[in-house]
């Protein structure tokens, strides 16, 4: 099942991929998957630059859906699915310190039961371990509500993606990836060291 499950996600990959160029052409179904990237790439730099807590979540949601917009059109479903659960489970974590049903860490050992379930099905090769490993440690960091401590694992985390960038060569979602560590590394700097005798900051401001 598992095998006749894979095989149909990897046909409609290249149906998907086949379908646009045909009726888009080459160059303009390039254009196309480039732009979504260009324009994630647009979404992540506004995300970063906010300190209010909504409109970066807002931002992390819209760039997560380009993003699975992006690898569909690529027919990387383990990348996408990767994406979708994220997005969904970013919005769980957000809630925590909100609502009680939120702080249960029934929900980490859920989104990573559902992570692992989904590469299951999604497995294309060895090189599927780079967002598999990417959605596993976003579940563990969306989950911590201590800052310091999520750059660190959204450090490790995109550091995956770029691997996953590399071996399967996608040029604008590299960029994007290798953006979003010089950002985090420059977060770690001034947050994490320099910064080191601050109170544990547990929240961003609203």
């Amino acid at each position: 099942m598992q095998n006749n499950l894979l095989f149909s996600l990897a046909t409609l990959g290249v149906n998907i991929k086949d379908g646009l160029n045909d009726t888009l052409g080459a160059v303009w179904y390039t254009i196309l998957v480039n732009f979504i990237g260009v324009l994630a790439i647009v979404v992540k730099i506004a995300e970063t630059q906010n300190k209010k807590r909504k409109a970066i979540v807002t931002f992390a949601i819209v760039n997560y859906f380009l993003w699975i917009t992006y690898f569909i059109l690529n027919g990387d479903f383990t990348s996408a699915t990767v994406n979708t659960i994220s997005c969904v489970q970013l919005l769980v974590f957000l809630q925590r310190g909100n609502h009680k049903w939120a702080d249960s860490k029934f929900w980490l050992i859920l989104f990573l039961c559902v992570q692992i379930g989904a590469s299951f099905f999604t497995w294309k090769s060895p090189f599927s371990l780079f967002s598999i490993g990417a959605g596993l440690l976003s579940t563990v960091a969306y989950y911590v509500v201590d800052v310091k401590l999520y750059r660190y694992f959204f450090l490790a985390l995109i550091l995956l993606w770029i691997g996953n960038g590399i071996v399967y060569f996608y040029p604008i979602a590299l960029i994007h990836d290798v953006f979003a560590a010089i950002s985090i590394i420059i977060a770690i700097v001034r947050f994490n060291i320099l910064k080191k005798d601050q109170p544990r900051q547990r929240n961003i401001d609203v």
